[in-house]
């Protein structure tokens, strides 16, 4: 549209320039130094309901070299559209939008033109809001310092203080612990603990992640709550706490049959001196430890691996066959008999990055995958370039959402990727899918990779082996409160970490000032890494209507400038907005631009662009940020005056 748009103007400027040959051979035209004027501040696009009076030359300029300040001589202009002053009140709803066209010419002759895409959306009625978020403070639930029992806050961690002149808290969305002076508080004076009973025989592993504002030492210790003797079946002693966010851990340890099954897991803060030959090695006398999260896995059962397939090294391709979408990014495969890997050259990338830009699909040759049996899978990969992107395992008559997806980040070292699943279609064609035209950074000045598949083992697991978890997070609201379910505070807060201890995604939330406060300690490689929900299963958003616009807004700041996607998502339905998903999809969800929060506060408001034909009564709204922080840490976010809410379709 804005082609044919274009010719019949430039038509028209040469009809003109005829006819007025003579008139022009006293103007500007003839001085070979005139610039042609600039507009600015026009719209690529922009939405409003049938009915809504719309301002096309609001914050619109036009300025020229020699002429100076062109904006009273803007014209704009719009098949089916009447402007009056640059306003106009489009009566008919258009979901494609009409072509809005901007022109100035400056005394020269010279012409400036901009398009803006005006989408018309259908008449609707006033906002209802489902959801505004309260970020009032909260008070802990009970005093659990004076030692008093019951489901609170703490979730039954008990602080002892002893000898030392400390105090212990629940702030900024953890346990903390100020030390002002240790004294002679020894080990187990200043202590964070918890019993666990009826135990199953099984291996343990005691994970706590804390930060201390100096180094300081802590003891990390499951101790023999049955008796009264000390008996540790499992412990760390002497673990340095740095002043960066960080996993500390005992490790595994086995609880056999005959075993304690109770066990009291401690935090122990005192006087700790962990070098006898150097005493001034020792705990700091004064300090401030925060403890985000503390979680224990207990692993049960006996697991059995049988290879599939096993390729330790390459001697071929293996049947590598890559593919470009047409993007503009170019790839291949082949063989590298140096490093005995199949080996994917990439001579170009799509400049908008897209992961799918570049595919390759290496089939697990003589492989069975049956539906509901449980397989393993461990990559070896390396690349001249750092990137990220997704591992699915596949197979090519299977939806998105029966394949096994798998968040990949790669180094220029020898990378390891490898997990479990259970399988959720049956084939005898299944291969790995490497998603690939991301580079980690978006750096400009990686334009091409060589990337290396060193080895693949593929594996049928069989067996009782599990893993189960007890996680604490010392945040007072959300699903992590003994209050869940309060209709306040859906709010939840995932980071990678949770999950994989020795992941690096971490991050806490709190209230401050009547605003949320989200402080992430490091991004993670994809966006789902690091992200906020409001509305979760036992708390959700809703019920949205059908026939109505969704509308969400939200003021939102951070310490650094950073990107972020937005989703919001009917729990109860699939991603795929044609099956039904709420149309409202930011960043790597039907094209639309990542959005931008800064260093100033600034107000965000989305509309969906269509109406939703389907109600919706468990809803979430995602807010990710983990791949679009890069190497940013300690990023604090902060969100108020969040409103979820619909306008229904005037019928």
């Amino acid at each position: 549209m804005k082609k044919i748009f274009a010719v019949g103007l430039a038509a028209a400027l040469a009809l003109t320039v005829f006819a007025g040959c003579g008139e022009t051979e006293n103007n500007n035209n003839n001085n070979a130094n005139n610039t042609a004027p600039t507009i600015e501040g026009v719209k690529v696009q922009d939405t409003i309901m049938a009915g809504e009076e719309w301002n096309a030359l609001e914050g619109v300029t036009a300025t020229d070299k020699e002429d100076g300040d062109l904006t009273s001589k803007i014209e704009v202009s719009a098949n089916g559209l009447t402007f009056t002053n640059g306003k106009t009140t489009p009566t008919e709803a258009d979901a494609l939008g009409y072509e809005v066209i901007y022109t100035v010419k400056d005394s020269g002759g010279k012409t400036a033109t901009e398009y803006c895409t005006l989408i018309v959306k259908e008449a609707a009625g006033e906002l209802i809001n489902v959801f505004e978020a309260d970020f009032s403070d909260i008070t802990p639930k009970y005093d659990w310092a004076e030692g008093n029992e019951g489901e609170g806050n703490n979730h039954f961690w008990k602080p002892t203080i002893e000898k030392a002149e400390a105090t212990a808290a629940l702030k900024n969305g953890a346990f903390v612990f100020d030390v002002t002076d240790l004294k002679d508080a020894g080990d187990g004076d200043v202590r964070l603990a918890r019993t666990f009973n009826d135990l199953e025989a099984g291996t343990y592993q005691f994970v706590i992640w804390a930060s201390s504002t100096v180094e300081t030492y802590v003891h990390l210790i499951a101790e023999d709550a049955s008796t009264d003797d000390w008996k540790t079946p499992g412990g760390k002693w002497n673990v340095k706490v740095g002043t960066k966010l960080a996993a500390y851990t005992t490790g595994e340890f086995e609880l056999k049959e005959g075993d304690t099954k109770s066990l009291e897991f401690r935090i122990h803060m005192g006087k700790i001196t962990p070098n006898p030959d150097e005493p001034t090695d020792t705990s700091a006398s004064a300090f401030s430890l925060a403890i985000e999260k503390i979680t224990i896995f207990k692993t049960t059962g006996v697991d059995h691996e049988t290879d599939l397939y096993n390729k330790a090294q390459f001697d071929d391709v293996a049947g590598l066959e890559v593919t470009n979408q047409g993007d503009g990014a170019a790839a291949a495969a082949s063989y590298d008999a140096a490093s005995k890997a199949a080996k994917i050259d990439i001579t170009k990338y799509n400049t908008e990055g897209g992961i799918w830009s570049i595919s390759a699909k290496l089939p697990l040759t003589g492989v069975h995958v049956e539906t509901g049996d449980r397989y393993g899978y461990e990559v070896v990969m390396s690349a001249t370039a750092a990137f990220s992107g997704e591992m699915p395992i596949s197979t090519d008559n299977k939806d998105a959402e029966e394949r096994e997806f798998v968040n990949i980040a790669v180094g220029t070292t020898d990378t390891k990727i490898s997990g479990t699943f259970t399988a959720k279609f049956t084939t005898d064609a299944a291969f790995i899918h490497f998603q690939l035209g991301d580079k980690r950074d978006n750096s400009l000045s990686v334009t091409s990779n060589t990337i290396l598949i060193k080895s693949v083992r593929f594996f049928k697991i069989e067996g009782d082996k599990k893993t189960d978890k007890f996680q604490d997070k010392f945040i007072l609201f959300g699903d992590a409160a003994p209050d869940k379910t309060n209709p306040k505070y859906p709010i939840s807060v995932y980071n990678q970490s949770d999950d994989v201890f020795d992941a690096a995604p971490t991050g806490t939330a709190y209230f401050e000032n009547n605003k949320l406060v989200y402080l992430i300690h490091q991004g993670g490689t994809d966006q789902g890494h690091n992200k906020l929900a409001f509305g979760f299963w036992d708390n959700p958003i809703g019920p949205l209507p059908a026939n109505a616009y969704y509308v969400i807004s939200f003021k939102i700041k951070a310490s650094v400038a950073i990107d972020f996607s937005l989703t919001l998502h009917d729990m109860e339905m699939g991603w795929d907005e044609a099956a039904g998903g709420i149309p409202i999809r930011y960043a790597d969800f039907g094209g639309h631009e990542l959005l931008h929060a800064g260093t100033e506060e600034k107000t965000i408001e989305i509309s969906s662009a269509d109406v939703s034909l389907a109600a919706h009564n468990k809803c979430e709204l995602l807010i990710e940020f983990g791949k679009f922080l890069g190497t940013n840490k300690d990023v604090k976010i902060e969100i108020s005056d969040l409103k979820i809410g619909y306008r229904t379709v005037q019928v």
